[in-house]
């Protein structure tokens, strides 16, 4: 018959329940042996080791309650750590050690013992019992190690689930971290610089060394035997593919003050949970108290300070100088804000007039030091590569230096516009996901701009206006970098007033900010902030950016208009197209820059690249008519391609179109119309007259509306 065992059996529900003889008043029968020399198998602690004495039996009805003080001893050995086999021969031991002798001599001893056993493994374990070896060490109170985890003679998720708690115990503060999907830790380089490191399986179990007490516990004769080991290699592997581990989440290391998006601020050295982001700052690095609600003179002393380190610089015009207090903002208050930030182009007419220093400097006051520093690569491929090698180890500011070529690289284009960034692993088959939360910039001497790249940077422009700027003197701050490290902390301290500011307020919108696809919550958010100081301009530069970067549009634009002028709308093969511009002299010299140079090369490799460019540049609409390229079908398995302007076409469909069957009419727009173009009528094309569409005009309103005296029930359900 089996015996039911109460579940459950928590040492401290215990004592509440059932009182001890001590405190009935009873003593233990004079002829009971009492072996309380016998050592236990596994550490216990203090009140564990009472229970293995035999000092806290459990009384009812004024006896001994035998079985429940005999499971009692049994949770004491099994929270520390005892395997099944271990606490069934303990049981044994202490049932007759005791006197007690609850199973003692009975046939079924062996299976008593082992219910007791089966039932302390059906509840799980307490880890109230083994805080104290953890909590100690953590807390560094000269404890020689952490919980006890026995090795042998037990499962292997055993094992391993003791040794992740006694990891988990021993990580506060937090020092291991949960990211990509891999255990992390927050180490420094020989610089001092902090970097986020995967820990490998020697990271593990050296950890795990130090967390806990492995032994290996073995009977010889009457005694037990316990050894010290090390953390088996196959527990620390088991643990490093779990599915899932106790440890935060972490996003970042940063090196200042963290703003969060509430606009609180978390300054105290160590994990930020609200953020997931681990500050730590150069040593001896301090700043003023930041102002809870900053008053306007209070701002502008703060924007007094930021002016001494970069206010002196030589700025093009106004929207550069506040677009690099935009710059400055950005880095301090980078984590406050949601979505991707765009790349802050730093260049000028020639080398010396102080671009990378610019870049040093903001980077200095962000973060305490110069900033990740990167070459621009040659090639996509390196471009990727360092790119996941930065952010992998949690770079936050990364600054391309001297971009001597045009700057063009699809990767940092992705990068720019992600909020995370997945990569495969240098040397490895594996892919790794990391968060994209770094500051962006890059310097050089009138850097071009290429691909996507124009719409994902905002510009500040250096120009001394002298041939050699480097001469320039009479700064009020001549050691510029020194003074900056020396006064980071009130310049942090300022620009996070200035930033406070603008939260305290209730962040109201700043008018006029023009608008950044992809970047809608950066420049919002930083606009914000400048404009509650008082500072105008930011971004006002950016058509002129856009016009400066946009030369290889102007040379495209100018070979579509030549070749409409020769070919009108008529078919063509990229072999004829080729052959055109051998024979047609003003075809040739409209060639864009980059397939002239192809051209050169042979007439093989040019059409090779002129093929390539004309179905990458398929359906780009260039200048105020909107020619571009569209394919035409095929003739022999060659493509056709053909030049057309936009007169011909109307608006975008719009979504309304799927479930109205009137918007999907033709209409063209009045302007179209007026300018004598040629309309499109067909049927089932793109739709002007959907009240979603942007050409929508009150005479389509009109339309749409029903007639004066169409009843209710007649109107309604109509699309």
């Amino acid at each position: 018959m089996h015996r039911e065992i109460i579940g459950a059996w928590d040492p401290e529900v215990i004592d509440q329940a059932i009182p001890t003889l001590a405190a009935l008043g009873i003593e233990p029968a004079s002829g009971e042996p009492h072996e309380a020399s016998s050592e236990p198998p596994v550490k216990l602690d203090e009140r564990g080791y009472e229970a293995w004495r035999g000092d806290l039996p459990k009384i009812k009805d004024g006896k001994i309650d035998r079985s429940v003080s005999l499971l009692q001893i049994g949770r004491a050995l099994f929270d520390a750590g005892a395997n099944g086999a271990v606490i069934e021969e303990a049981l044994r031991e202490r049932d007759q050690a005791l006197g007690w002798e609850k199973y003692s001599g009975r046939d079924d001893a062996g299976g008593r013992y082992a219910e007791i056993v089966n039932e302390l493994e059906k509840n799980g374990r307490n880890t109230k019992m083994r805080l104290g070896h953890g909590a100690a060490k953590a807390a560094g109170s000269g404890e020689t190690g952490g919980p006890e985890v026995q090795i042998n003679n037990r499962h292997l998720r055993d094992v391993t689930a003791d040794t992740l708690a006694a990891l988990e115990i021993s990580n506060d503060p937090p020092e291991v971290f949960v990211r990509a999907g891999a255990l992390v830790r927050v180490r420094e380089d020989e610089h001092g610089t902090p970097q986020i490191q995967n820990m490998d399986l020697n990271h593990v179990r050296g950890r795990a060394d130090r967390c806990g007490d492995f032994v290996r516990i073995t009977k010889q004769g009457d005694n037990w035997i316990k050894t010290s080991v090390n953390p088996p290699e196959v527990v620390v592997k088991d643990l490093m593919a779990l599915p899932a581990w106790p440890f935060p989440a972490l996003e970042a290391v940063v090196e200042s003050p963290i703003l969060r998006p509430d606009g609180s601020i978390f300054d105290t050295p160590g994990y930020d949970q609200r953020t997931r982001l681990y500050y730590r700052p150069v040593p001896g690095f301090q700043h003023p108290k930041i102002p809870t609600r900053p008053d306007k003179d209070e701002v502008r002393a703060a924007l007094e300070l930021v002016n001494e380190a970069i206010g002196e610089f030589p700025y093009a015009e106004k929207a550069s100088a506040v677009n690099t207090l935009g710059l400055l903002v950005t880095l301090l208050i980078r984590q406050a804000i949601p979505g991707p930030v765009p790349l802050a182009l730093i260049d000028a007419p020639q080398a010396g007039t102080g671009k990378t220093l610019l870049a040093e400097i903001v980077a200095m006051i962000g973060t305490g030091r110069a900033g990740e520093m990167l070459g621009a690569p040659r090639d996509d491929e390196e471009w990727r590569k360092q790119i996941t090698s930065k952010l992998s180890a949690g770079g936050t500011t990364i600054i391309v230096d001297n971009v001597e070529n045009a700057l063009y690289a699809p990767s940092l284009s992705r990068a720019l516009t992600s909020r995370t960034w997945t990569d495969r692993v240098l040397g490895r088959s594996e892919m790794v996901t990391v968060s994209q939360r770094a500051t962006w910039i890059a310097t050089g001497n009138n850097i071009s701009l290429r691909g996507d790249l124009p719409r994902r940077c905002y510009w500040i422009r250096l120009d001394a206006k002298d041939s050699r700027p480097w001469k320039r003197e009479k700064f009020k701050h001549p050691d510029l970098t020194s003074w900056v490290e020396k006064s980071r902390g009130e310049l942090v301290g300022a620009v996070l007033t200035i930033a406070r500011g603008w939260y305290a307020a209730g962040k109201p919108k700043a008018e006029g900010i023009p608008r950044l696809g992809s970047f809608e919550s950066w420049a919002e958010i930083v606009g914000g902030i400048l404009a509650f100081a008082g500072i105008e301009g930011f971004l006002a530069n950016l058509e002129e950016l856009y016009s400066k970067a946009d030369e290889g549009t102007a040379e495209w634009e100018a070979f579509l208009e030549e070749w409409w002028r020769q070919r009108g709308e008529d078919k063509i093969t990229v072999k004829d197209l080729a052959k055109l511009i051998e024979d047609e002299k003003a075809l040739r010299d409209a060639l864009p820059g980059e397939l002239s140079e192809a051209r050169d090369k042979g007439e093989g490799s040019f059409t090779r690249r002129l093929g390539k460019a004309i179905a990458k540049r398929a359906g780009t609409r260039y200048g105020d008519d909107g020619l571009h390229i569209t394919e035409a079908g095929e003739v022999r398995r060659a493509k056709l391609w053909s030049v057309r302007d936009s007169s011909q076409e109307c608006e975008f469909v719009s979504f309304v179109s799927l479930y109205q069957p009137g918007a999907s009419k033709n209409v063209c727009n009045e302007r179209i119309q007026a300018e004598g173009h040629r309309v499109h009528a067909a049927s089932g094309g793109p739709e002007t007259n959907s009240p979603n569409s942007q050409t929508h005009t009150e005479r389509e309103e009109q339309a749409l509306a029903p007639p004066p005296d169409t009843p209710d029930d007649q109107w309604e359900g109509r699309f």
